[in-house]
């Protein structure tokens, strides 16, 4: 009987709340953090537009010439091929224009229609992004300096040379130029031959002042 009334009050007696903490409800997972955007890449590696000038050596003894020429690509795969293929295309002599760490310095030499032609291009980065690639051709002769001058723009602007082109047999040079204003400029006619020992450089490129000359005149009224 006395157990029983124990057990009945130990039942009824109040229960005591128990020393251990609640374990702690787990924390929500963090809020995904939105994409960061890559980095932009810097001025430097971000060109304004996909294209490149080279400069290109051709000798073509069957064909009786050697012609040394300004060129330009265009387009992203066509540009990032020349930058990466830089020996390769030399090789070939196709010289790129896109190194702006260093000058550029190649050598040709060729023997055509019994005269040996040794050929200097030496390409000049740009000193800042407003200024042009400065590219040179200096070809001797036989050991003579017989032609100095631009391809593409020269340094001071006033004249750009699309190309130059020997003619061995026949003893001539070509040079293909124009000034500021558009207008189709010459070296002197006795510069054009091989054998004359004067040199064809920029200042000699000047407009033909013959055309007027051969010019037919207005007839004269009676």
């Amino acid at each position: 009987m006395i157990t029983l009334l124990l057990a009945v009050l130990l039942l009824a007696a109040p229960h005591k709340p128990s020393d251990k903490p609640a374990p702690a409800k787990p924390a929500p997972p963090p809020a995904a953090r939105p994409a960061e955007p890559p980095p932009e890449p810097k001025p430097e590696e971000q060109p304004e537009e996909w294209a490149a000038e080279y400069v290109e050596y051709r000798c073509m003894p069957e064909l009786g010439h050697i012609t040394i020429s300004d060129g330009m690509v265009r387009g992203r795969k066509p540009v990032e091929y020349l930058r990466s293929h830089g020996k390769e295309l030399a090789a070939r002599g196709i010289f790129p224009c896109t190194d702006k760490q260093k000058r550029r310095t190649y050598r040709r030499s060729d023997e055509v229609g019994g005269h040996t032609f040794e050929t200097l291009v030496v390409i000049l980065p740009p000193k800042d992004k407003d200024e042009d690639w400065v590219r040179r051709v200096t070809v001797l002769v036989d050991g003579r300096k017989k032609l100095d001058c631009s391809i593409g723009d020269s340094p001071e602007g006033d004249v750009f040379v699309y190309g130059v082109t020997l003619f061995p047999e026949d003893g001539t040079i070509q040079v293909s130029a124009v000034d500021a204003d558009g207008e189709e400029v010459y070296p002197p006619e006795e510069l054009e031959r091989i054998d004359n020992p004067g040199v064809i450089t920029d200042d000699t490129l000047q407009p033909d002042s013959g055309d007027d000359d051969d010019m037919p005149k207005p007839l004269e009224r009676a």
